[in-house]
């Protein structure tokens, strides 16, 4: 171990094991600061000395809470990601057209609150270092996505509530398009459209996208349901 890793761990031992009500707030901001700087810089090019710095701690509390900076970059993102998947859990077990509304709305607030989750995924994406972080985040991220809402759809089709002429993964991936390109593309559309993208915006979106898909895609079963 080098010197600079000895006054680390010299210093961590000084500060002590985090007690129970300021280790919540130390591992978020830790988080936050790692969140911040792998949307401003490649992977490669932020250090656990440079979150550390940034959050005025030490390496040492990175490995306390987090084992290496792997383990904080998918904490980090996983914050964010998280609370989508949970919804999608929940909407796949028990599934209804409705539901269709609320995760474009969730799907837009999420984006539009944390703008540097697109950064980081596109940088990630392109990106020909690090394989084993762009597997991790398809798999944590776009996979289980796709898993959950295509599990969703084809559930509503079998249900009758869903035209059986359509392909439940074709679906999925016309879905997807309409949450993501709005965001992913941002800064393109404001360049062509004269509408404002904000939060008033998106919901409008939300609203419509959902009512174009409730149009096109459900049966005379479930119209004459509702």
């Amino acid at each position: 171990m080098d010197s600079s890793n000895n006054k680390d761990e010299a210093l961590a031992r000084n500060i002590g094991r985090p007690t129970k009500s300021s280790d919540t707030n130390i591992r978020q901001h830790l988080m936050t600061v790692a969140f911040d700087l792998f949307a401003d810089n490649d992977y490669n090019q932020v250090s656990t000395r440079k979150i550390a710095i940034a959050a005025n701690t030490t390496p040492a509390m990175i490995r306390y809470y987090f084992q290496n900076k792997e383990g904080l970059f998918h904490a980090a993102m996983s914050q964010y990601r998280q609370p989508i998947l949970d919804t999608l859990k929940q909407y796949a077990a028990k599934p209804s057209l409705e539901n269709l509304h609320h995760i474009f709305t969730i799907y837009y607030t999420t984006m539009q609150e944390n703008k540097n989750l697109q950064h980081i995924v596109r940088r990630n994406m392109l990106s020909k270092n690090n394989p084993q972080i762009k597997a991790h985040i398809i798999q944590e991220g776009p996979q289980q996505t796709f898993k959950l809402i295509n599990t969703m759809l084809a559930r509503l089709q079998t249900k009758g509530d869903i035209k059986p002429e359509l392909d439940p993964e074709l679906l999925t991936i016309q879905f997807l398009s309409l949450c993501i390109y709005p965001c992913a593309f941002k800064p393109l559309l404001t360049q062509i459209i004269s509408t404002k993208m904000d939060m008033a915006f998106y919901q409008n979106l939300a609203q419509q996208n959902y009512n174009m898909l409730i149009n096109s895609i459900t049966t005379e079963k479930y119209n004459a349901e509702i």
